[in-house]
């Protein structure tokens, strides 16, 4: 029995030797080159790590910093994090699952834009990500990760499967909370036309043999709201002078607003807006916009509170680089008859009579959108 416990005991302390040595039998520049090798085989985009780490108690572990992913040689990187750290559970393994816990991401840039080269490079910045990932029976889970981004945070609990054959099916929901539109656009796409707090909770699913065709089949559902925040040169004022004057001027101030509100769809590349609701101290609208694949803006905001803009339908058109907003003609006609009799009086009844003289007339809508330059 003596002898049991002995071999026991010496078993049990060569096995905890071999863990406490291995790391420093396996030189950690050979681990760091199998790691980049099967990376970038997985990417299909070159990977580097400046150095990595390894610790096998209490839980095997793989600690990194500055790792690079490439697509443009001498260009910004596809994606950069500064430092990272995973950990791998033993028992799973044993079951045929793998779980791999404790990932945390510090100091991730990722690059948005095609051009990786010049001046219109375009990156966002996320402070902070930790999650954990679960693979078992073709499936793969990504639970509870939580990125701190823009003074934010977006939690993502997301599931992909199956992992072989032909189509794979991908279903996530997204929570973002008080995350600042204006460093986010500038980063994001190098404009500064909207501010504001944002948040959303969004189901998103897609599915396809390949990334175009999840592409194409991407569905996101879900609400949307921007608060205390402002659009900028939607040209506003120049709708205004559009009712009583009858032409377009240039893009007006930014229209700031305490709440926005939307009720978000996406299908493919398309995008959709509706139940739209904007509040603010000088304008409450609601309305519809779509915007399209190529970037081309439609819809129907009508608008109230205002001078010169209450109880107004405004149309939408342009692109979203140069968004444009002229009067139904049913607006521009009763403007016209409301400036001519003058006073509010004047407005509310050029309003009645130009609601039934303009609705008689938007059936030409598609002629009106040209004459304004959509």
């Amino acid at each position: 029995m003596k002898k049991i416990v002995r071999y026991i005991g010496i078993t049990v302390a060569l096995l905890l030797l071999i863990v406490i040595a291995t790391p420093f039998l396996i030189p950690a520049d050979q681990i760091r080159q199998v790691v980049e090798e099967e990376a970038t085989k997985a990417a299909g985009m070159p990977v580097k790590i400046e150095s990595l780490s390894v610790s096998i108690i209490p839980t095997p572990s793989l600690s990194i910093e500055h790792l690079t992913v490439e697509d443009v040689k001498g260009g910004t990187p596809k994606l950069s994090v500064g430092s990272g750290s995973l950990a791998v559970a033993f028992g799973p393994l044993f079951d045929g699952r793998a779980e791999v816990s404790g990932i945390t991401f510090k100091a991730i840039v990722l690059r948005v834009s095609e051009q990786a080269k010049g001046k219109n490079v375009h990156v966002v910045h996320i402070d902070k990500v930790t999650g954990a990932i679960n693979l078992s029976e073709n499936r793969l889970t990504m639970p509870n990760w939580r990125a701190n981004l823009y003074k934010g945070v977006m939690v993502l609990n997301a599931e992909l499967a199956p992992l072989e054959g032909k189509k794979r099916t991908l279903t996530a929901e997204i929570k973002a909370s008080d995350i600042q539109m204006l460093p986010l656009m500038k980063d994001a796409a190098g404009q500064d036309k909207v501010s504001g707090a944002f948040d959303s909770t969004l189901k998103i699913s897609a599915s396809g043999i390949d990334e175009k065709a999840m592409q194409h089949s991407l569905k996101v559902d879900g609400p949307v709201k921007l608060s205390k925040g402002q659009f900028e040169g939607i040209g506003l004022s120049g709708v205004a002078a559009a009712l009583v004057h009858g032409n377009v001027t240039g893009a007006g101030s930014a229209i700031l607003f305490d709440v926005f509100k939307t009720q978000l769809k996406v299908r493919g590349q398309d995008i959709y807006l509706n139940d739209i609701a904007l509040n603010a101290s000088a304008l409450n609208a609601d309305g519809h916009v779509e915007i399209k694949g190529n970037g081309k803006l439609d819809g129907q905001i009508n608008t109230s509170g205002m001078k010169g803009l209450s109880g107004a339908k405004l149309m939408v058109g342009g692109t979203t680089d140069s968004p444009r907003i002229y009067p139904a003609p049913s607006s521009l006609i009763g403007g016209t008859i409301g400036a001519t009799l003058g006073g509010p009086t004047g407005a509310a009844v050029g309003s009645k009579i130009g609601g039934a003289a303009g609705d008689a007339v938007e059936g030409i809508g598609s002629g009106i959108k040209s004459l304004f330059g959509k």
